[in-house]
């Protein structure tokens, strides 16, 4: 008995981790868009809040809410630190390859270039 109560334990856990590992932008799981190789990310940290909300372009837009990473939900996803994004882009497939600062409004922004690191196969 205990056995099997380790293995649902086991096997729970990784369909919470799986689930938890998916990132969407703009409704669609960014692994699912395809003809996208190259994508920026901004991550910024709001007036008084502790984490950092992630923005993704891949070329879909400039607003904020179409460039927002969230969930399955459309809720969205925070992190504690920038290198929590990075491990979390590396897992996904996705290679960090610059950083550059953009100056917007006055605001300077550091934004960071990934690249998938296998490309999809062209039909």
């Amino acid at each position: 008995m205990k056995k099997i109560m380790f293995a649902l334990c086991f096997w729970l856990l990784g369909i919470v981790f799986a689930k938890a590992q998916t990132i969407y932008v703009n409704g669609q799981s960014l692994n699912a868009i395809r003809n996208v190789n190259y994508i920026t990310i901004k991550a910024e940290k709001a007036w008084l809040a502790t984490k950092l909300s992630v923005f993704l372009d891949y070329g879909q837009g400039n607003s904020p809410r179409e460039q927002e990473v969230t969930d399955a939900n459309r809720k969205p996803l925070f992190f504690n630190s920038k290198v929590e994004i990075f491990n979390l882009m590396d897992r996904q497939g996705w290679e960090l390859v610059d950083t550059y600062e953009e100056i917007k409004e006055g605001k300077t922004f550091i934004l960071h270039i990934f690249k998938r690191k296998i490309l999809p196969r062209v039909k």
